[in-house]
């Protein structure tokens, strides 16, 4: 199963708890002085990705970004935590031709309606306000078998277990 550097790959719902996992993640990892480097969706969107919206050819756009810089940085020895969105097929399915067997999928799950009642960076709020377009209605397409390898649901485990779950897998693979 060791093949080189890996690229984690957290996706689900906004508030599902990708980033909270994926910085728990990296932490882990940095005790353990494992070389590793972490890419928030959120944090690509304002640098890397501050050109781009929302919409459905732009959010294409913003993960074939962070799939390239992923493969880049695994190429230098480094295994990379990405956290986004990712929520359609076309997606999902882009990323996983750029990164190919380094790609190791995670879906952190939490139905729509507890991501909305989470809420921690607001974008729910403002959503529903009208000041932030194609989220609450954006599709989310659920994903694949191959996608739900590693289902973590954040809602029936607490962070403790789900992180534990995380690293057992990422283990595996180091």
């Amino acid at each position: 199963m060791k093949s080189g550097p890996k690229v984690f790959w957290l996706f689900g719902r906004s508030g599902a708890g990708k980033t909270t996992l994926a910085k728990r993640l990296h932490q882990r990892l940095r005790e353990q002085q494992i070389p590793v480097i972490s890419l928030d969706g959120d944090d690509l969107r304002s640098t890397v990705c501050s050109d781009l919206g929302f919409a459905p050819e732009a959010r294409l756009e913003n993960h074939r970004r962070i799939a390239e810089i992923a493969h880049l940085l695994a190429g230098q020895e480094l295994h990379v935590i990405v956290s986004t969105m990712a929520p359609e097929y076309q997606h999902r399915d882009l990323v996983a031709r750029i990164l190919r067997e380094k790609l190791v999928w995670f879906y952190i799950h939490a139905p729509l309606e507890v991501c909305m009642q989470r809420d921690p960076k607001g974008i729910y709020q403002r959503a529903r306000a009208g000041w932030l377009k194609l989220l609450i209605d954006y599709p989310f397409d659920a994903p694949r078998p191959a996608e739900r390898e590693h289902y973590i649901d954040t809602v029936t485990q607490n962070v403790e277990a789900c992180q534990q779950a995380i690293l057992t897998v990422v283990q595996e693979h180091l």
